[in-house]
Parts: C-alpha cells; sequence; structure tokens
C-alpha cells in the first residue's frame, strides 16, 4: 500500500500525465507556507512592529479622521474590506460610464470626501459631498509580504526609495513599504486634495496615538503607555523624528507579521490527510485536474503574475498595462492568493461577484468578455454541480487560517472610530424645500475635544440660499424661525444654482474647555426657501458627543 507522500502527489497531481515533470514523476505538493522575505535594509524589531500597528490602526492619519490602512484592510474579512459587500451602502462606484445601477458597477471602498486645500469639502461629480469610492476592490493585506509587487495594476514595486530625498533604502524586496505611502497621499482614500509628502507625517506629529480607537488590545496599549508619537519613534528608530520612509518601514513590518500559516491545508500539506473531508479533498481534485494551480500555484495559491480573464471588458480598466503599456498586459490584474479568499467577499477587482460560487461559475462558463489578450486557459469548463459544490468547499474552510475570523493575534486589532458608536448620528424628521426634498446636514469626522476644525457639510439645498447651521445642546426643532443655538449658529450661503444643488461646509470649533467633554449636542441646518413651508427647509437632526481626555494631545484638526 503507498504511503501517504504517494497519496498525496497522486491526489495533487490527479491527471498525472498532465502534471508530469521534466524528469518524468509527479512534482511535490506544497510545503506548508512559512516566514515571509524580509529585506535586509528593514530588519523585523518588536519595536517597529508595534509602532508599524499603532500606524496602519490610526484614523488620524486621513484628512477627516475616518480613514486608516486598516479601515480598508480588516482581518475578519480576509484581509480585505466587509463593507464592499453592501450594494448602495457608501461602498458602490459608478463604473466608467459614471452612472449607478448598471452592470459597470464597481463594489470599491468608501475613502474621504473631496477636500480642497482650505480643509473644506467640495462636491464630487457623483459623490457630492460624500466619502469617495474607489474603482477598485480592496485587495487583501494578508500574506502581502510574499508578493514581489503589490496593488491589482502592480504598481508598487520592489525597489524602495525615501519619498522625501529620493534616496534608495530598500533595493529590492521593498513592495509593502511602496504600498505604505501610497493610501496616505490618495485624495479617494484619505488625503485632501494636492496633499504632500509633508503633510503625512505633520498629520500625527501632535497627535495622541489612536486617540480615535477604542478596545486597544492591550499588548499594544501596554506598548505605547501613554506615550506620543516622537517617543515610539524615538524606540522603533532610535530618535524622535516623525517621517514618510519610517512610517512606511514600521508599517510594512507589521503587515510581514500578518501571515496565515495555520490553515488546513498546511496541515494537509504537512501529510495530515484528515485535516481536509472527504468532500474538500475531491475539491482539491478538482482544483488540480482543471489545472486552476496553473495561475494560482505554489502553497500561497497565486503565482504573482497579471492575467485578463475576461471579468469585464478590456477598455474598462487598463490594469496592468497602465505601468508597462504592454499590450498583453491590457485589462490583466494581478492572480490574488486564495488564502482566506472565504472571507473577503465580494470577488474580482471589481467586487462583482458576491460568492465564491459565483466566481466558480463565471469560470465554468470561460468568462464574459473576450480580447485578443484573453488568459488561454479561460474555457467553458463543463462543471458537474458535485464539483461545484466540491470546489467551493475546498476554497472555504481548508484555505482559512482559524484565527482570521475572529481576529485572533496576531491579527488582533483595535475598534475604529469609523465602526463605534461615536459616530455622529441622523434622525428625525425634515421640512422640504425646492424639489420636494430637504437639505441634508452631514457629519463625518470625530467630535474629539480639541478639534478646532469638525466639519458640517450641507448638501440637496436650494443653490445660492441662505443656510444656517443652529447647534444646541437639544433638538433645536422645525420651527418656523431660526433658532438662536446655546452652542452655536454657523451662516454662509450655499453654492450652485436651483433646486437640489445647494451646498456649503461649515467648520465648528470643538476646542473649548474639558466641560465640553461628553457633552451630546444637536445641529440642523435651516436654508432660506420660498418653496419650503415658512420659507424654511431644514435638514433632518445630526447628534454627536464630544469625546477624548481633558488635556490631551489631539491631532492637527480634521478637516
Amino acid at each position: 500500500m503507498p504511503g501517504w507522500t504517494g497519496r498525496l502527489c497522486v491526489l495533487w497531481c490527479l491527471l498525472g500525465a498532465q502534471f508530469v515533470s521534466a524528469q518524468g514523476g509527479p512534482p511535490p505538493p506544497p510545503t506548508p507556507l512559512g516566514p515571509p522575505p524580509v529585506p535586509v535594509e528593514n530588519p523585523l524589531t518588536e519595536a517597529k512592529v508595534q509602532l508599524g500597528k499603532v500606524l496602519f490602526w490610526e484614523e488620524q492619519l486621513s484628512v477627516t479622521g475616518t480613514v486608516a490602512c486598516g479601515t480598508c484592510h480588516r482581518p475578519s474579512a480576509g484581509g480585505s474590506d466587509p463593507r464592499s459587500a453592501f450594494v448602495a451602502a457608501g461602498s458602490t462606484h459608478p463604473g466608467p460610464d459614471s452612472v449607478f445601477g448598471n452592470a459597470d458597477d464597481i463594489q470599491g471602498s468608501a475613502g474621504v470626501p473631496v477636500h480642497n486645500d482650505d480643509g473644506q469639502y467640495s462636491g464630487h461629480p457623483q459623490f457630492g459631498l460624500n466619502p469617495q469610492v474607489g474603482s477598485r476592490k480592496s485587495p487583501p493585506m494578508l500574506n502581502a509580504a510574499y508578493a514581489p509587487t503589490l496593488f491589482w495594476d502592480g504598481r508598487a514595486g520592489g525597489a524602495f526609495s525615501d519619498p522625501l530625498t529620493g534616496q534608495l533604502l530598500i533595493a529590492q524586496g521593498g513592495a509593502l513599504e511602496n504600498q505604505a505611502v501610497a493610501p496616505l497621499l490618495n485624495s479617494v482614500e484619505m488625503a485632501p486634495q494636492g496633499a504632500l509628502v509633508t503633510d503625512v507625517a505633520a498629520r500625527i506629529a501632535t497627535a495622541r496615538p489612536l486617540a480615535l480607537a477604542t478596545a486597544i488590545p492591550q499588548a499594544l496599549l501596554d506598548w505605547i503607555a501613554g506615550r506620543d508619537y516622537a517617543a515610539l519613534f524615538a524606540e522603533a528608530f532610535g530618535d524622535p523624528a516623525i517621517s514618510p520612509a519610517r512610517m512606511a518601514l514600521a508599517m510594512a513590518s507589521y503587515q510581514r507579521t500578518l501571515v496565515t500559516t495555520q490553515a488546513p491545508i498546511d496541515q494537509f500539506f504537512a501529510g495530515q490527510p484528515g485535516a481536509l473531508t472527504t468532500l474538500e479533498q475531491q475539491g482539491l481534485q478538482t482544483f488540480n485536474a482543471l489545472n486552476c494551480r496553473g495561475c494560482h500555484a505554489g502553497n500561497r495559491f497565486t503565482d504573482d503574475n497579471f492575467r485578463y480573464l475576461g471579468v469585464r471588458p478590456v477598455g474598462e480598466d487598463l490594469g496592468r498595462f497602465e505601468q508597462t503599456g504592454n499590450n498583453p498586459d491590457r485589462g490583466a490584474f494581478r492572480v490574488p492568493s486564495l488564502r482566506n479568499v472565504a472571507e473577503r467577499a465580494p470577488y474580482m477587482h471589481n467586487g462583482r461577484f458576491q460568492t465564491l460560487a459565483e466566481v466558480v461559475d463565471f469560470y465554468d462558463r470561460g468568462g464574459d468578455f473576450n480580447a485578443p489578450n484573453k488568459d488561454p486557459r479561460i474555457v467553458p469548463l463543463g462543471l458537474t454541480a458535485q464539483q461545484k459544490t466540491a470546489l467551493v468547499a475546498f476554497l472555504g474552510r481548508p484555505l482559512s487560517d482559524p484565527r482570521v475570523a475572529p481576529e485572533l493575534p496576531p491579527f488582533d486589532r483595535p475598534t475604529l472610530y469609523a465602526e463605534s458608536e461615536r459616530v455622529p448620528q441622523v434622525s428625525g424628521t425634515a421640512v422640504n424645500g425646492s424639489g420636494g426634498q430637504p437639505p441634508r446636514l452631514l457629519a463625518l469626522e470625530p467630535p474629539l475635544l480639541g478639534n478646532a476644525n469638525f466639519t458640517l457639510g450641507i448638501d440637496q439645498g436650494l443653490g445660492g440660499a441662505a443656510l444656517t447651521v443652529v447647534v444646541h445642546s437639544s433638538d433645536p426643532g422645525l420651527s418656523s424661525n431660526i433658532p438662536a443655538g446655546d452652542f452655536a449658529n454657523l451662516s454662509g450661503a450655499l453654492s450652485g444654482t436651483g433646486s437640489g444643488n445647494g451646498q456649503l461646509s461649515l467648520q465648528l470649533p470643538l476646542s473649548g474647555s474639558d466641560a465640553l467633554l461628553g457633552q451630546t449636542l444637536f445641529a440642523r441646518a435651516y436654508v432660506q426657501d420660498p418653496a419650503a413651508p415658512n420659507g424654511l427647509a431644514i435638514s433632518r437632526l445630526v447628534s454627536f458627543t464630544v469625546f477624548g481626555q481633558g488635556n490631551a494631545l489631539f491631532a492637527d484638526d480634521f478637516e
């Protein structure tokens, strides 16, 4: 009777003639996933890893204080963005036709509203004053440490240079460092229009680390120990200088610890046949028989190449071609690892498919669009229902590290402000104005004590009309006259012309005394509109509670 190694090779290389090596025998099965490579120029240290973890989950790095790296890359979602799974919930991009609600829509990640240089919100043609949504789904950060290039189009390469000086810091293997900097300067994801590299470090120079987060893991809290960022950088790098390069080195170090090496498939590769159920083994057999591993190769289930599969027409997103200019790369995107794939719906670079069953159906029909450079392996497969069921089973539990979904160490994390009850709430009724709709009062930013620029956005009002935002210790109400707020009355004129086209943003100082801490404030927008009852269109009620620490360091004002 053949030994387990022999049986595993037979299982892994079913239809043996298809997978015979040059030496005449089947290749051995992959080994369990080991540690990722680490560039010699950025060796792992505990202090850098801890600092990187703080920075990765630091929402104060964004211009609104609402987006951290971890906002779009959460372990429980397989390292991607759980918000992308919900259509029409603020995570939909209208696609290249700029029209919502049709086949080219993209399930991406919500970032920040358009910000001008003066910190004011500016209306976007599709998103208005709402957070913009990226035009690709967030790829997973889990196991990203193994990849030679990163992002769907591979634009983060291995050579990393100091963003300020241009000095080469890492000659090879620095893709993580490169990708760490990019979102901090992206005006859709985290930054204002025209953001400079110098802005990145300045944003946290006076910030209390993780001031917006709650439920910070105890080990991380113990390491922070009430210190400011200068002290944390001093421990990690030897002096207190805060720079974009050091931020990238630290965040990359943290991400090199986010590897999923304890999935059932690792036990299976190590020679434990019971690690997979009968159905899951059938799925593995089908996976190999169909040569899925031709692209999803090795123990990471990716070959790190770029391919056009026919998910959408080539011209909608040129993908890798934008980096290389090579025609075979038109519409080609990175082959993602399949590890933890069950946790990170929706799927594909545009988030088109909601379930793994839909993905299997896509491959079974040979894709949906054609082009001269379409991968020749994408052809109709004629799968049976049983084969599809087995494939989905194999892609689920066997490839999922059991620590990921419950976010156990090293995948533990703080609770972000944006997912907490601290986010301003909208409630109550409104009074309609021109166009049969009320103005909208928008509050996204953290009402953190000491923030002199807590921004309130107003849109959907009558263009050119006079506006007053009343902030009060109770609901200012739907009165026929503009009330006087006991906290603030903010006035201005809406930009734009016509019904529903008026918009403006105003900044409310929250830099009062510690007596403001814990106080709940209520706000409504009152727009002078002749089409409204009593000539006054009124928004719904926005409420928020000021939080923070008295006499504490705070971010250099959110905008």
